[in-house]
């Protein structure tokens, strides 16, 4: 990863809480601590990481899609957190814009299987327009890591071992994105 630029977004922060939970913590709190891991372990593998957020602060999502264009991102990685009114949905989903360029749907499939090789369950790969995945000209993934409308699923995402192991999971489909 020695060289790569990776923006690594935390969805959510400051007045922007994100979805509610069953957990004791909400989706902003959860999405900084799993960017955070991300981003620590993205560094000690040589890569170059830009975060939109790194404490509980409100950005802009114009902002943070500018990120990706201002820093020539080799990929942008937004962290997120789902909620659902069946409450028995579980497992992380990875979304790509409509558009995605060839190299968004490398990260996508690379980040899917990673978390499947690391137990943790995926719902595949979706195509959304959200601003972090269209508003720029570089590649982007978004990472739901799982339901906290789930009372299981919202507990663990709460714990900091899965939020390590979430963001080991998502680090080693980055790396295996660009062959590293």
């Amino acid at each position: 990863l020695a060289g790569a630029t990776i923006v690594v977004d935390a969805g959510h922060g400051g007045k922007d809480i994100g979805a509610r939970g069953l957990g004791p913590n909400s989706e902003k709190v959860i999405n900084l601590n799993i960017a955070m891991a991300i981003a620590s372990q993205l560094r000690e593998r040589g890569a170059n990481v830009v975060t939109t957020r790194n404490s509980d602060t409100f950005i802009e999502l114009n902002d943070r899609a500018d990120m990706a264009d201002r820093t020539d991102a080799d990929l942008l990685v937004s962290i997120h957190a789902d909620s659902i009114k069946d409450s028995g949905i579980t497992g992380s989903t990875i979304y790509v814009s409509r558009k995605a360029s060839s190299e968004s749907n490398r990260a996508a499939q690379s980040i899917r299987a990673s978390l499947e090789r690391a137990g943790i369950a995926c719902r595949g790969i979706r195509r959304a327009d959200y601003r972090v995945l269209s508003w720029h000209s570089r590649p982007a993934v978004l990472v739901e890591c799982g339901y906290l409308s789930n009372s299981s699923e919202a507990r663990l995402l709460c714990t900091d071992t899965y939020q390590q192991k979430i963001a080991t999971a998502i680090v080693e489909g980055i790396a295996n994105t660009f062959g590293k």
